[in-house]
């Protein structure tokens, strides 16, 4: 594992950090002293030129990021400590913040809200799912920022954060402030519906999802529930090991899915035998993207779910998060993932067996009733027909 050490000058660690890659590359041990030639000179130039303070933890931690950043994949990325800690508190499930989900949309690369928690901070603030956050104490935003915006957005419980947003139903922009909070990320939500049929909406793939999912599923069978709607409409992905746990809950056997990493090696994750055999649909559109591509896929491909909706995001690709030593982590694209039909989704998606779209002036409102929400009723009407009533 690589290891960032302790030094006492930037110079000094990015020696000892590039040297293999600097060996490898130039096979001369010349190309060090280049890399630290070339840092004295822009050291010395800022110290020449530059009329504020410098803060040397944030040249350091800059060396990194952009080191990490020169890799050119926008999915692989350098944590500080506060930043992986921040990252590990969000996968659990409970963290500070205001409590939003949110997503790129690739229409304006812009970051849109697609979920606001109930009883939230933002809920209470009044921000509405389909507000595009453009800023965060005063630093602007949009969708090349998104891995940016959390850390900003996110703070010691108590602590207030200025939130500006576009809001494109009224086409004005407003700032909120907002005071953060302990939110509880609720990334299942389940009622049942007229004609025995459960509706399950899963957010994102965390840690706490697979729990939450097999309980809702409990709670609606107990209901009278004889099939399942599972809606992954704006769900952004997640964990990949939870993202497995779900399809094996639907699936008999055979391959849940297929990874391959840089060795060519391809790993297949194996369902078990217990499963679940409940009709179900799944809701889909162009924000369903990685971990729910690989729980839509797998169900489709082994004919346990039919897909409404629109053709998904096209994420076919897994990030590993790898921790170092000081308390950084570096998070990188480690593998491509093939559903079990051995198909690869990165960059085209996977097209629904009923090709459903919204009108445009219904998908910027933040919320659809059943009679506006044409893909939740044809999916209504494929289980009907599925399960015989």
């Amino acid at each position: 594992m690589k290891k960032f050490c302790s030094y006492m000058a930037v110079s000094f660690l990015l020696s000892i950090c590039f040297m293999g890659w600097t060996v490898k590359s130039m096979e001369s041990s010349s190309g060090i002293d280049e890399i630290n030639d070339k840092l004295s000179m822009l050291r010395d130039t800022i110290d020449e030129y530059y009329i504020g303070e410098i803060d040397d933890g944030k040249l350091e931690e800059g060396i990194y990021r952009g080191f990490v950043a020169g890799v050119g994949d926008p999915y692989t990325s350098y944590y500080t400590p506060k930043e992986f800690a921040d990252f590990m508190e969000s996968a659990s499930g409970v963290y500070a913040g205001i409590g939003v989900q949110m997503t790129i949309d690739k229409t304006d690369n812009s970051i849109s809200i697609v979920e606001v928690f109930p009883g939230s901070p933002a809920e209470i603030s009044g921000l509405l799912p389909k507000d595009k956050i453009i800023g965060a104490d005063g630093t602007t935003l949009n969708g090349d920022d998104f891995s940016l915006a959390p850390e900003l957005i996110k703070g010691p419980e108590g602590t207030d954060v200025v939130v500006t947003i576009y809001r494109p139903s009224e086409e004005t922009t407003y700032d909120f402030v907002i005071t953060r909070q302990n939110v509880i990320y609720p990334s299942v939500e389940y009622e049942m519906m007229d004609n025995n049929i459960g509706y399950m909406e899963l957010r994102s793939f965390e840690e706490l999802t697979y729990s939450q999912l097999v309980e809702g599923i409990e709670i609606l069978e107990s209901q009278g529930a004889k099939g399942l709607i599972i809606d992954l409409r704006n769900n952004p992905g997640g964990l990949l090991h939870i993202t497995e746990q779900i399809v094996d809950e639907f699936i008999p056997d055979g391959i849940i899915v297929s990874t391959k990493d840089n060795s060519k090696e391809i790993v297949d994750s194996m369902a078990s035998s217990d499963y679940n055999d409940i009709p179900l649909v799944i809701l889909v559109n162009e924000q369903s993207a990685s971990a729910s591509e690989v729980l839509s896929g797998a169900l489709k491909d082994h004919g346990r779910a039919k897909l409404v909706g629109t053709r998904t995001f096209g994420k076919g690709i897994v990030q590993s998060i790898l921790p170092m030593v000081d308390g950084s982590a570096i998070k990188v694209t480690t593998s491509e993932y093939y559903t079990p039909s051995g198909i690869c989704i990165q960059g085209t998606g996977i097209e629904p067996d009923y090709l459903v779209e919204l009108p445009a002036e219904l998908m910027i409102l933040p919320n659809l009733t059943f009679e506006e929400d044409l893909q939740l009723q044809k999916a209504v009407e494929v289980l009907i027909e599925e399960i015989g009533l």
